[in-house]
């Protein structure tokens, strides 16, 4: 039968629970290459990676806090903004109205006016139509004294009757 190398390291002494002086230092010197070309070459990208990352994240996180702030300051401004609008639409309707008001006392001012003015006219046309009756009065008039004077003419009176007749002339005018 054939012997393994096992069964004779159990046969010097040395079994599994107790290890090897040469096997625990080669596990050693094994370890800390691992962990030496681990470093070299796997943690330290690994690090600057996660580093990295760390920093990229902090930006963000800087960033959204910007944005917020920003974001609220926009907000502000656009507040400010629909306030003047606000401002300005009351202030220009305000202007409308007022406008509308002059104008409506304007029109109805020029409506007075252009009223007194017709009513101006009327009295001018009713004083001329009135010169023009008072014209055509003693025109009438002047023909009935004519007529009148004929007629004491042709009778030959005397002054009491003369005055008679233009008295009864005249209350007949």
């Amino acid at each position: 039968m054939e012997t393994f190398p096992s069964s004779s390291a159990t046969s010097s002494g040395a079994g599994i629970l107790t290890p090897d002086a040469l096997m625990v230092i080669l596990t050693w010197v094994t370890f800390f290459i691992l962990l030496f070309i681990l470093q070299k070459y796997a943690f330290k990208p690994i690090m600057e990676n996660l580093q990295k990352r760390e920093k990229e994240i902090h930006d963000a996180l800087e960033n959204a806090d910007k944005a917020k702030v920003q974001l609220a300051h926009i907000e502000e401004e656009k507040q400010k903004i629909l306030n003047t609008a606000r401002a300005q639409g009351i202030q220009i309707i305000e202007q409308s109205r007022r406008t509308a008001r002059d104008l409506a006392a304007n029109i109805e001012t020029k409506s007075h006016q252009n009223a007194w003015e017709m009513i101006q006219i009327a009295h001018e046309q009713i004083e001329g139509e009135k010169q023009k009756l008072l014209k055509t009065l003693r025109q009438e008039s002047a023909e009935a004294a004519i007529t009148l004077a004929g007629k004491i003419i042709k009778e030959n009176m005397d002054q009491d009757k003369n005055r008679r007749l233009v008295e009864e002339a005249i209350k007949q005018l």
